[in-house]
């Protein structure tokens, strides 16, 4: 497909709210009785309402590491879409290729053959990221740390390295100050790609973010080693990284047509309603096909219905940064909603999420310690009581470990005595069933299934 012809299928712009709104209303609905023609309305609200839309920004800059230790659920191809509808929206976004594949580079259109500075240089030779960073061709709103074949060393020269579990974390904060200094644009994403694998450099990822985004594919495999994924982020936050936990969770490769994807779908969405994305990624020829001419699938082929999907998660995770939807998590995890109590960890909501939407809301002032503060109706309302709840609700049960071994700390090979890791927070609401054991999928096939 030629340049021209991508411009030329753009999505158009409407600036006019009313004449988006007429013409949403003048697409039929169609039932399931007729797929095809549901699907394809389906894509003609989305185009409509993703044409020229702006996500809102997030008060400060958000860093997701994008993991999965089983290969080929979609990280790279997550990180490089998420990070171009971003991108695409106005807003200033960073991708770290940390895998020594280095497809997102690939896809991103970045060079990085051998020779050029590279996410290893970073980590080993302590080379700064800003002497690093690449600006896609694609946007230059897009940026990307490459990643080189050298990478692959990494894991075994970072063994005898000093707090080596800090190394990318020191190094993009460096860089975020360097940005500060020279008056360049606040980053407002940062997206980490990591190998298919819980080692050094996964590690490093995990304590350089505070949000972890969880792709999934739709096929019971995936489902099989996310409890130990989940268990190691759960080491990591009690030794390494107290604010990282997971706040997303997107659904890839999805085939509605068959009974194991819906079937995994919902036990995705039973265990985690708070964190699963609503919008889920189709299987799509466009997006496998993006990456053969160095682009993604929003620069190849925007009006595609993988395209299309990736805008809407894009936007649904911006909209869940802005500082409004922080005070409905808030809300929803002190029990303000419905008089009801909330628990943080059940929503996806951090104690610093908290902290910066009770700020958000007025409840706690800038730079406050979290004291009782005044509210619109004349009463105090218990910040630090509301924030130590929340910290229980998402701490390790032996609040020793994570006491002793403080952010930026080694890890010991083996946790405290005492210390039990748990899926507890990861149970449904209804405490039904754990994910530690997900309920074996076993859907009995149908006709016109497509196994």
């Amino acid at each position: 497909m030629g340049d021209d012809q991508r411009t030329e299928d753009s999505i158009p712009a409407f600036d006019d709210a009313a004449r988006r709104a007429a013409l949403l209303s003048s697409i039929p609905d169609f039932d399931d009785s007729t797929p095809l023609a549901a699907e394809l309305a389906h894509d003609a609200r989305r185009r409509i309402e993703l044409a020229g839309a702006r996500f809102p920004r997030p008060d400060e800059t958000r860093v997701f590491t994008v993991a999965n230790q089983k290969g080929g659920v979609g990280k790279t191809t997550t990180a490089v879409n998420l990070a171009a509808a971003l991108a695409e929206s106005g807003l200033h976004v960073l991708v770290v290729d940390n895998d020594p594949q280095g497809n997102a580079s690939t896809a991103l259109g970045i060079d990085h053959h051998a020779g050029v500075l590279s996410t290893y240089d970073a980590l080993i030779n302590d080379v700064p990221l800003s002497d690093i960073v690449q600006a896609s061709p694609a946007n230059e709103n897009l940026l990307c740390v490459p990643a080189t074949i050298d990478l692959s060393g990494a894991e075994i020269e970072l063994v005898s390295v000093v707090a080596r579990e800090n190394r990318l974390r020191l190094a993009l904060r460096a860089y975020l100050e360097h940005r500060t200094r020279e008056g360049l644009p606040r980053l407002d994403y940062v997206f980490v790609d990591c190998p298919p694998s819980l080692g050094l450099l996964t590690v490093n990822a995990f304590v350089a973010a505070e949000e972890v985004l969880i792709p999934i594919q739709c096929e019971y495999y995936a489902l099989e080693g996310l409890s130990q994924l989940l268990s190691n982020i759960d080491l990591i936050r009690a030794h390494l990284n107290q604010e990282l936990h997971v706040s997303t969770i997107l659904l890839t490769m999805n085939d509605s047509r068959t009974n194991l994807a819906r079937e995994v779908v919902g036990e995705v969405r039973e265990h985690f309603p708070e964190q699963t994305l609503r919008t889920a990624i189709p299987r799509s020829v466009r997006i496998s096909e993006a990456p053969s001419y160095g682009q993604t699938v929003i620069a190849y082929d925007p009006m595609s219905s993988g395209a299309l999907a990736y805008l809407e998660a894009a936007r649904e995770i911006a909209r869940r940064g802005s500082a409004h939807t922080r005070g409905e998590e808030l809300r929803v995890a002190t029990g303000d909603r419905d008089g009801a109590p909330g628990n943080v960890a059940q929503h996806g909501t951090s104690e610093r999420d908290v902290r910066t939407a009770s700020r958000a809301e007025g409840a706690i002032p800038a730079g406050g310690t979290g004291e009782a503060a005044p509210v619109s109706n004349g009463e105090l309302e218990p910040a630090r009581e509301g924030r130590d709840r929340a910290t229980a609700a998402t701490e390790e049960p032996s609040q020793a470990v994570s006491s002793a071994f403080p952010r930026g700390a080694a890890a010991p090979g083996e946790p405290a005595p005492g210390h039990v890791l748990t899926d507890r927070r990861w149970t449904s609401t209804s405490d039904r069933v754990s994910v530690g054991a997900p309920t074996p999928l076993h859907p009995q096939p149908e006709e016109g299934d497509h196994e």
